[in-house]
């Protein structure tokens, strides 16, 4: 057994075969890896990595392992790292799931159209039970941050055993705030802003706005004419603001439409340096409300439109939930921010501690921000800095994660506080085990896996 080990580890760790892997462009690259018994890929992966009190995953581990023998350029101009970018995804998404269609469409911008692409699910199944995953909920009571002994946080968890969903008021039962209440199934209620309404329902079990007006948090008429759920994510991906595209993340909204059952869009907003801030972000609130003005016609209810994205896309989704509300736009059902960039001015400890070796370095970080806010003043603005808003009332319930490996862990879990402090409802897990940017990984098992079904179930449970 350790004679096989030890060839699979030299065969594996041979920097022209992966090379030769990202050149045949194989999806499935890394599968006949991941294939192996845990305990082998624990041995190639190495002695585990522990910092802050937290112990990588050692999928995870794995395969950072093997990115430190790919072919690295230093990032000197956008187009460089944006096909080196394109590269890597195209190792990691494993095979997508089916869907009933996927189709490319255009959106509004704040300068014309913009690429997008509709992820149509097929009907679900009846649901299934998430699994348990390792997890935070911030309340006022306990702020994410607060360790315990053993150097975690400690989150309140459901009778499933799973973190339950929280408010700034403490953990939601039943009892004290039904709006975010488990349901029998353990999975998360779905939740409304304050002082949101109830739609009536429509013809053909669709509902009718809300006589509210834009904004209306309403919730009646989920049936849908094609048997899929009536919700849809507004989804912005991942890249510093100015690598990634419809591609690079297609296999994400491909699984998260399959899991979820809800229809995602996905935007092509502009990329810095070409177009930087704050293009991103109002690219990203033009197509927000496009897709509520095309509701009918994208085949959702309005009421249960929601925003989200991964690290840059997570700030864009941010920003949005803020400025639909403050400029009295019709504002998302739910926010999905996923270990999100937040705050382009301070620099926070976890910078520190995972400065290099876990997917997003120090030196992306400087090289994104530069790219994108040219303007060095326009940085404490919560148009690209939301976690500096004055004022975070009246925003829509949010899902926020956070990674134990990442540089951006502390910003997000300050976000996370500061929208609990203000009274909105919120759902904050955090991944201890996991690095910036898991959510691509949707080739690697176990832990990884688990973060995104948490993901979809979530997302099932509040718009489907």
């Amino acid at each position: 057994m350790n004679l096989r080990l030890d060839s699979v580890l030299r065969d594996t760790l041979n920097a022209s075969a992966l090379r030769a892997a990202l050149n045949a462009v194989q999806a499935n690259a890394l599968a006949p890896l991941y294939a192996l018994p845990p305990a082998g890929r624990r041995r190639l992966a190495g002695a585990p990595i522990q910092i802050d009190g937290n112990t990588l995953d050692p999928d995870i581990q794995l395969l950072l392992r093997l990115d430190n023998l790919l072919p690295h350029t230093t990032k000197t101009d956008a187009a460089t790292a944006r096909a080196h970018f394109r590269q890597l995804c195209k190792l990691i998404p494993g095979t997508p799931p089916e869907l009933q269609r996927v189709t490319d469409l255009t959106v509004r911008g704040t300068a014309g159209q913009l690429g997008a692409r509709l992820y149509t699910p097929r009907p679900l199944p009846p649901t299934t039970p998430s699994p348990t995953i390792t997890g935070t909920s911030p309340t006022a009571a306990q702020p994410a941050t607060e360790p315990t002994a053993a150097g975690t946080a400690t989150p309140p968890l459901g009778a499933d055993g799973r973190p339950a969903p929280t408010t700034a008021g403490g953990p939601a039962t039943a009892a004290s705030d039904p709006a975010t209440a488990p349901g029998a199934d353990g999975r998360p209620a779905p939740t409304t802003a304050a002082g949101s309404s109830t739609a009536a329902a429509g013809p053909a079990g669709r509902s009718t706005p809300a006589a509210a007006g834009p904004g209306s948090g309403a919730r009646a008429g989920r049936g849908s004419r094609d048997g899929i759920g009536r919700g849809l994510l507004v989804f912005f991906h991942g890249g510093g603001w100015v690598v990634g595209d419809l591609d690079t993340h297609d296999a994400v909204c491909r699984s998260i439409a399959a899991e979820a059952g809800i229809r995602v869009l996905s935007v092509d907003y502009r990329l810095a340096p070409e177009a930087p801030a704050p293009t991103a972000a109002e690219d990203a609130i033009a197509a927000f409300t496009w897709a509520v003005d095309h509701a009918d016609d994208l085949g959702v209810d309005p009421n249960l439109i929601a925003v989200g994205g991964d690290s840059a896309g997570g700030n864009l989704a941010a920003v949005v939930a803020q400025q639909t509300v403050r400029r009295d736009l019709p504002h998302p059902a739910l926010q999905v921010l996923l270990y999100p960039a937040v705050d382009l001015v301070a620099r926070r400890p976890s910078r520190d501690l995972f400065s290099e070796g876990f997917i997003l370095t120090e030196e992306d970080i400087i090289w994104y921000r530069d790219m994108y806010t040219p303007d060095p003043t326009l940085r404490p603005d919560p148009i690209v800095s939301p976690l500096r808003a004055e004022d975070l009332t009246g925003l829509p319930p949010t899902y926020l994660t956070t990674a134990g490996f990442d540089p951006l862990r502390d910003e997000g879990r300050e976000y996370a506080q500061a929208l609990a402090a203000a009274g909105n409802p919120l759902t904050h897990i955090h991944h201890s085990t996991l690095p910036h940017g898991h959510t691509n990984l949707l080739t690697l098992p176990g832990t990884t896996r688990q973060a995104h079904t948490h993901l979809t179930n979530h997302l099932r449970s509040a718009l489907s």
